[in-house]
């Protein structure tokens, strides 16, 4: 073996300077579990040695890896973090173990063993100081578990998040950041905070369910919550979210009723609250890095001149929650104001929160994948960072599986000389990395999904995601059933319009785009028969399933629409025989999306959306066969018989009336199935 060669096997132990370091210690077993993955046969025994060295030639989190000696490479950083850095170097660049293998179940070429020669590699030099991932609405990872476990499954959060180069995480939301951040801090991330968390201090309310969350009234026993909070962590890599906007992630005056709020006092809240954090993190935690999250009412104030505070914060601007940046719409208030040009008259350092996840109980990309395209999530950066938002990056991950296309495009505008680049560029490089075949056929069904997503705004970038059609339908039927007007909740779509105008101003917004919505599942259908297995399974988790959410969800909205239509014009009770047959098969098209995702093509997987409480598609299946009798109730009898007497039974046995009936009512399936087939060619 010359000098210069290494030698990688079943041989090859990964060896720590200190096992008492979590960092090291997991950089350790990912990186031994890696060689175990690749390798079939022992070639020799050897070693790679991972140590924090002072005095290791490089600067920050770079690492230096060296062959020490024929038997020895040794990773060296001067942090934990580096060594980190410098394990996963290797499981990428000599082990081929891809960055998202987890999430993308990605099968790893098996050789008796790999030879290594190139052992200058680096911490990539990255633009952005502070790059992180804030993994929020995370309800499909809270409730899932791998390995039997959770901690299994937020491991791999962990991992990910820093093969994607990230330094900094939110772990999750409420309890379970505060359960997740000690964890993740043993993975060597710093944590940051959720602008609804501030500190990471306990919830009030949680804590103090009986006492009206205000700070007013209750200053102490919060200023108790934020002095806790900085104990548990000082010390420790945390960057701390200053700001007040109240329990949950509303503004605080919504729970504070003790007086007016105008805005003027509203700022002389926020900012005497915001100085008392700081003061109280220069005291207990000094040195520690502090951000400001201008999101939400307090760019409002911002823009007013009304926020007033210290100048060493780093300042977070957020995106629209569709990735565009302007300020987001806050139910009927959209004033899309731009973000990128707000003057900085005290030179703060600026950061951003940008969306490729996002939950508003309306519209978005919840399960599936942001509805503006990565060209646009890519330009759109890249505006931000010649504004220099570029000193903090958090990514709303939601729950990662669904937002790898994105995810793994945002973690390369975070290095130096990134240039915006096109759908084409972005989707080859990720097609080409993650499909062994039919190439340029995928492609083709990505782009084609941009191009059929439903615009419901004035705005080019104001498009449906996942979440509006499950929204939608839910808010149709309660308001139909209840005999109400107006859906609730719905204004920014409809504005101040009737149900009956409001359901038919949605109708046309959708239903051009039905054709094309079905043809790309059909599509995907075709293609998957001639896809070799791994491939087949891939595409199902990462865009067929994406795609359902889509055209059957809006199929099924366009059928509810239908429905609603028809029967507010009905007369007689037979008019509500095609209403019935609507909600059926709106029924049955929803329930298509539930028995897609238990029968995933990766058994993995099939669990995984289990927990979705914001499409909740089984919940609005539940409430379409809800529709779906309520129907028949309107147009069948009180026995339930007539339809199934009238139009399915004999004429001798229907007229036969000695025993009036011989079996019970026909179930709403089996009586919908039986009338589709009789009365085909009649409603």
């Amino acid at each position: 073996m010359s000098n210069k060669e290494f030698t990688i096997s079943q041989g090859t132990q990964v060896v720590a300077q200190d096992f008492r370091n979590s960092v090291l210690k997991y950089a350790c077993e990912i990186l031994q579990r890696d060689i175990k993955k690749v390798t079939s046969e022992k070639d020799t025994d050897n070693e790679i040695y991972l140590t924090v060295d002072p005095k290791a030639p490089v600067e920050g989190d770079d690492f230096q890896i060296s062959l020490t000696a024929p038997d020895k490479v040794t990773v060296s950083s001067k942090t934990s973090l580096g060594v980190m850095y410098g394990a996963l170097a290797i499981s990428r660049n000599v082990l081929k173990i891809d960055d998202f293998w987890y999430w993308m179940n990605t099968v790893s070429a098996v050789e008796k063993n790999v030879k290594w020669t190139n052992f200058d590699m680096h911490l990539q030099n990255y633009q952005t100081e502070y790059r992180g991932w804030f993994v929020n609405d995370e309800l499909l990872i809270r409730g899932w578990k791998d390995h039997d476990s959770q901690r299994y499954v937020w491991q791999r959060v962990f991992e990910t998040a820093l093969r994607a180069g990230c330094n900094v995480i939110v772990p999750g939301t409420d309890v379970q950041s505060q359960t997740n951040r000690v964890p993740a801090k043993e993975f060597g991330l710093t944590i940051a905070q959720h602008h609804a968390e501030p500190l990471g201090a306990k919830m009030f309310a949680r804590e103090y369910p009986e006492l009206e969350a205000s700070f007013l009234k209750y200053p102490d026993l919060f200023r108790k919550f934020w002095h806790d909070a900085i104990i548990e962590q000082k010390g420790t890599p945390t960057i701390y979210s200053l700001g007040f906007r109240g329990q949950g992630d509303k503004p605080f005056w919504e729970d504070d009723t003790s007086r007016k709020w105008d805005d003027q006092a509203i700022a002389d809240v926020v900012n005497g609250v915001i100085k008392e954090q700081y003061d109280m993190i220069k005291e207990l935690d000094p040195g520690a890095p502090m951000a400001l999250n201008v999101y939400g009412e307090l760019a409002g104030l911002y823009k007013k001149g009304l926020v007033d505070v210290p100048d060493d914060l780093i300042e977070i601007w957020a995106d629209s929650g569709y990735g565009k940046m302007v300020s987001r719409r806050q139910g009927l208030d959209n004033p899309r104001s731009p973000l990128l040009d707000i003057p900085n008259p005290h030179h703060r350092k600026r950061g951003l929160y940008y969306h490729v996840a996002f939950h508003d109980l309306q519209a978005s990309n919840f399960l599936g994948l942001l509805s503006n395209s990565p060209e646009f999530v890519s330009s759109e950066l890249m505006k931000a960072r010649s504004k220099g938002l570029d000193t903090l990056e958090l990514v709303n991950t939601g729950n990662i599986k669904p937002h790898i296309l994105y995810l793994r495009e945002v973690a390369k505008t975070w290095i130096k000389g990134y240039k915006a680049r096109t759908n084409d560029k972005i989707l080859n490089d990720y097609v080409n990395n993650y499909y062994s075949e039919h190439q340029q056929e995928i492609i083709s069904l990505y782009e084609d999904y941009w191009k059929s997503v439903v615009q419901y705004g004035t705005h080019a970038d104001e498009t449906a995601g996942d979440e509006l059609s499950p929204f939608i339908i839910r808010r149709i039927i309660k308001t139909w059933l209840s005999g109400k007007n107006k859906m609730a909740d719905a204004g920014w779509i409809v504005g101040n319009d009737s149900l009956a105008d409001g359901v038919k101003k949605i109708d046309g917004m959708i239903t051009s785009k039905l054709p094309d919505w079905a043809e790309l599942v059909l599509n995907f259908k075709k293609l998957m028969l001639n896809l070799n297995e791994q491939d087949a399974k891939t595409l199902y988790g990462d865009l067929y399933l994406i795609t359902l959410y889509q055209a059957d969800g809006l199929k099924t909205l366009h059928l509810v629409i239908q429905a609603y239509e028809l029967s507010m014009v009905a007369k007689k009770d037979d008019d509500y025989l095609k209403p019935f047959l609507l909600a059926d098969e709106a029924y049955h098209t929803m329930d298509d999306i539930n028995v897609a995702q238990s029968h995933h093509k990766s058994t993995k997987w099939y669990d995984f959306y289990k927990n979705d409480g914001y499409d909740d598609m089984p919940l609005t299946a539940i409430k379409l066969r809800f529709l779906r009798h309520y129907l028949r109730t309107l147009g069948d009898t009180a026995d339930e018989d007539d339809w199934e007497r009238r139009f399915i039974k004999a004429p001798g046995e229907a007229r036969v009336m000695t025993l009036w009936t011989t079996v019970r009512a026909l179930s709403d399936d089996d009586l919908a199935k039986k009338l589709r087939e009789r009365l085909i060619d009649k409603l």
